[in-house]
């Protein structure tokens, strides 16, 4: 699904399939497109050049995320998971950046083969880390809005950091299994294994992180609009995670629906691989403009500080507690927690 079978991997054969590459003009005659029709869509070279201009906007955007949230603007706990999360994306866009000059260059040897295996094992690992670090943001988010007492008060320290460790040891635990069955079993003839974890790896993403994803989404909008008349407006932040929810749902349909397809009724997808890849590029470069579009305050100047936005953008306590103060908003809360519960 993700690493040896994409279009990247095989630039010289566009019609190469998964293991059991024998079978694709069976299942090109069962699926959407036969071998002709693909050869008409845009050839991978002028993808390239797209891939190339978006990534570059999207590091030069994340780099700035970094930077910021870094550096320059007071250690929260979703900032933690904000840092954690450009720097995912960080990774994947410099795996396809590489893949892209390569391309473009039409570099070939050893060496650059080498390159390409290791742009693609640091993609797949920090694709999976910033999918998993989502539901972990939906998640806490959701708990700090329906019981912020408890969460403020309660929180165990460094719970960010110690979340961010787990999610990142998950997602190269899972590489590196991908890599040992699909990759270097995989040169010995062995593609039974292989299926089998690109099966996990989907059931892992799209039956498991999105659920997780979604629903605290769906529990904290039911929370905010049941609570529309007791406040002026929804926190910032809150509209900065349903946005990135909403865009990676949206940039993974054409992911979700290729391994569906393939894995489970072993038909090809409508559209070639570089089209999901170009997907997910869009979500992981899409983050920074959420984070610009929910801080920037239209009644100031037009220009402001970079900082001051992408502080704004973390605002969570618009939303008001119970009638007579009985429940403290998180922002006074986060601002009464020590220094360490935000790490």
């Amino acid at each position: 699904m993700v690493g040896n079978c994409s279009w990247e991997a095989h630039p010289g054969a566009r019609g190469k399939m998964c293991p059991g590459g024998s079978e694709a003009p069976e299942l090109y005659s069962r699926g959407f497109l036969t071998i002709e029709q693909i050869a008409l869509l845009p050839p991978p070279a002028v993808m390239n050049y797209i891939f190339l201009l978006l990534c570059l906007c999207g590091l030069v955007g994340n780099g700035l995320v970094l930077w910021f949230f870094g550096f320059s603007i007071k250690r929260t706990p979703f900032s933690v998971y904000f840092l954690h999360l450009a720097g995912a994306d960080v990774g994947y866009l410099f795996s396809k950046a590489v893949f892209s000059i390569l391309n473009t260059g039409g570099f070939l040897g050893t060496f650059a083969d080498y390159i390409r295996a290791v742009s693609r094992v640091l993609g797949l690992c920090t694709f999976v880390a910033g999918v998993s670090l989502l539901p972990a943001i939906s998640s806490e988010r959701c708990l700090s809005v329906l019981f912020p007492v408890w969460y403020w008060r309660r929180r165990p320290k460094r719970l960010s950091a110690v979340v961010c460790t787990l999610l990142w040891t998950l997602s190269l635990l899972v590489t590196s299994i991908h890599n040992y069955l699909c990759v270097f079993l995989g040169r010995q003839g062995s593609g039974a294994a292989c299926r089998h974890v690109d099966i996990f790896l989907g059931i892992l993403l799209f039956l498991v992180f999105c659920p997780l994803m979604v629903l605290p989404c769906l529990l904290l909008i039911l929370r905010v609009e049941c609570r529309a008349r007791r406040r002026q407006r929804s926190a910032k932040l809150n509209h900065v995670i349903l946005a990135m929810v909403s865009v990676f749902l949206v940039s993974s349909i054409y992911l979700g629906i290729d391994w569906f397809l393939f894995w489970v009724f072993q038909i090809p997808a409508p559209f070639p691989e570089y089209v999901t890849d170009l997907c997910i590029c869009i979500n992981s470069s899409a983050k920074p403009v959420i984070y610009f579009l929910a801080g920037r305050d239209k009644s100031q100047r037009l220009w402001e500080p970079l900082r001051v936005v992408f502080q704004r953008a973390l605002r969570d306590g618009a939303e008001l507690g119970e009638a007579g103060g009985g429940t403290p908003n998180t922002v006074t809360m986060e601002m009464q927690c020590p220094s360490g519960n935000a790490s």
